[in-house]
């Protein structure tokens, strides 16, 4: 058997997680390291297949510098080839199909799937034969890791108004990233972590290498059905997926009650949880979970237990700041407010991302970025949010949070999610429109009539039932494309009328 691939020798300026992750390989090639439905990949096997990648990444001609476009679905093979190309000093960026008509700078572009027709550069079909190819000597091998402030990875954010930001990553700054994930509630104890997000996100890119530095297993299911039967046959004792995932699995549990014994913790983000989901998750869901603020741009900012956030949580308390991490709320102008004043939520971590540009080669940290959030921080350090400052409902001076509209109407029996937005209209204000997913017979006219019931100030206009909610690959909702997408509808139902 051919020897495992060794960390690279050179002198580093700083860290590799890659060189982090291969040396576990080193020490112990037999521990699992990726478990799917496929079965298991131990962390011997991995850096055999990372090997054989970076062979055939430089035989097709990638090179130090290079922006590499990832459009892989299989997990294993993704994850195999972001090591390749990071241990090549190549930039990795992970999207979808559709994203690639984003300016970029891709030069080229690996995918397992039909080529994308927005993308005129080198395209590359990966298959099995990138990963099993038989490599005699490592050492002659290019490994050329990027140093401390170079640009290694391109991140794309959640994109919750439907255009995706394009977000530098050096070294330094993914170090931080994954370090202090580890810091996040039980992660550091676990040993199996079960990944949601896909890892075209930087959310899915966090839990896997912060895992996988870290020695440990992580797996994947491809939906919340498989969820169950993933976490039971590998006894993952940490799952880190969105409240919409979340959400699922507590429906899943709700119909087939079990299998999730092992779990000693589940970490969801991308919304906060309260009311009637809260309800449905503790109904449902028996270990402790935690709600966790963050952000492609500045990662991880505060988390709390829903159990111990009490009522607060109804009021938006998502958890209290980390120590790495600090939140302010200002003004219009961006300064800063005093504590426990609603505002513009400014954000400043350890390992701040700035947003990628064309021919960037070197990224410079931002001292704070404002991720478009409204809320307020209390003296005890407990972070609110009250919506999105591009989404706030605005009536006639009456401002209020989609995300408080929603709540009242998942409140309702038979609405399984829902989305609250204002569209213009030819009345003289905007008018609040709702669109719902149902899992029950449910009456539009009626669910106005309980909205009215709980508020006197705003009630929606309009409710549609729709069969699913846009949501971006964190599971946030996507309000632009949605409210694009049911406008040009309504337009059209009325043109026909």
């Amino acid at each position: 058997m051919t020897a495992p691939l060794q960390p690279s020798q050179k002198t580093a300026k700083f860290p590799s997680y890659v060189d982090a992750v291969l040396r576990h390989a080193a020490h112990d090639s037999f521990r699992p390291a990726i478990g799917t439905s496929q079965g298991v990949l131990s962390y011997g096997q991995l850096a055999q297949a990372v090997a054989s990648a970076i062979s055939t990444c430089a035989r097709v001609g990638i090179s130090k510098g290079d922006v590499v476009g990832l459009i892989v679905s299989d997990p294993v093979w993704h994850i195999t080839l972001i090591c390749a190309l990071h241990r090549l000093g190549a930039v990795s960026i992970s999207l979808s199909a559709n994203e690639t008509a984003l300016k970029l700078g891709i030069d080229v572009l690996l995918c397992d799937g039909e080529r994308p027709s927005h993308h005129s550069g080198q395209n590359e079909a990966v298959d099995a034969g990138w990963f099993t190819t038989k490599t005699a000597d490592f050492s002659s091998l290019p490994t050329v890791s990027p140093g401390r402030t170079e640009l290694c990875r391109i991140a794309l954010s959640s994109g919750t108004t439907g255009r995706p930001k394009a977000i530098a990553m050096s070294s330094e700054i993914i170090w931080h990233r994954l370090t202090t994930y580890a810091l996040r509630g039980r992660f550091g104890q676990s040993e199996k972590v079960l990944c949601g997000p896909q890892l075209r996100s930087h959310f899915g890119f966090a839990v896997v290498f912060s895992a996988l530095m870290n020695g440990k297993m992580v797996c994947f299911a491809d939906s919340a059905d498989l969820t169950v039967p993933i976490v039971s046959y590998f006894g993952a004792d940490l799952a880190v997926i969105s409240v919409h995932q979340l959400s699922e699995l507590a429906n899943v549990q709700k119909q087939h009650y079990g299998g999730l014994s092992t779990l000693r913790e589940i970490q969801a983000g991308g919304a906060t949880i309260a009311g009637s989901l809260y309800t449905k998750i503790r109904s449902n869901i028996a270990c402790p979970v935690l709600n966790t603020y963050a952000s492609t741009e500045a990662g991880t900012a505060a988390l709390g237990s829903i159990d111990m956030l009490g009522d607060a949580r109804n009021n938006g308390a998502v958890g209290y700041l980390v120590p790495w991490a600090d939140v302010v709320s200002c003004d219009d102008d961006g300064k800063p407010l005093p504590p426990n004043t609603f505002g513009h939520l400014r954000v400043a971590a350890l390992g701040m991302a700035p947003l990628y540009k064309l021919g960037m080669t070197h990224v410079d940290e931002p001292q704070h970025f404002f991720p478009g959030d409204f809320g307020r921080i209390t003296a005890e350090r407990l972070l609110f949010i009250e919506g999105r400052s591009n989404d706030l409902i605005n009536i006639g001076g009456n401002k209020v949070a989609p995300e408080s509209i929603e709540q009242i109407v998942l409140d309702y029996n038979g609405v399984k999610e829902a989305a609250a937005f204002s569209v213009n209209t030819l009345a003289d204000l905007p008018q609040i429109w709702v669109v719902i997913v149902a899992d029950g017979p449910v009456d539009p006219k009626d669910i106005i009539r309980h909205f009215a019931e709980r508020s006197r100030v705003i009630v929606p206009g309009v409710i549609k039932i729709v069969e699913s909610i846009p949501r971006s690959v964190t599971g946030k909702i996507s309000y632009d494309q949605l409210r694009k997408q049911l406008t040009e509808d309504h337009a059209e139902d009325k043109n026909q009328e």
